[in-house]
């Protein structure tokens, strides 16, 4: 037969990490939320817009955080995480990234 050594004290510490886990992970679901905020409805884009972001493979989120469209030279009127790009003659994200990614200068 298992004894279970609780305490009032032990039963405290542990109610207390709960609620500070749960905003840790509300925390983190925002971020990503953040930078995975899309700019572009593909539904709304019309061919020529789509075409030229596969060409490019054009993605919402780098895979390498120097080279994102905030730091690209095409990307303008930025507002918030979505700009305007040049390439695309469209909204970019700021944390997307294409083929034709240039820093600025």
């Amino acid at each position: 037969m298992t004894e279970f050594n609780f305490t009032r004290r032990k039963l405290l510490a542990r109610g207390a990490t709960l609620p500070l886990a749960g905003l840790a992970v509300l925390g983190a679901s925002r971020v990503a939320s953040a930078a995975d905020a899309i700019c572009a409805d593909p539904a709304k884009l019309d061919s020529g817009q789509m075409s030229i972001r596969e060409s490019l493979n054009y993605v919402e989120t780098s895979k390498d955080p120097t080279k994102v469209c905030g730091g690209c030279g095409f990307l303008h009127e930025v507002k918030g995480n979505c700009g305007s790009c040049m390439i695309f003659n469209g909204p970019a994200n700021i944390h997307g990234h294409c083929d034709s990614w240039g820093a600025k200068g």
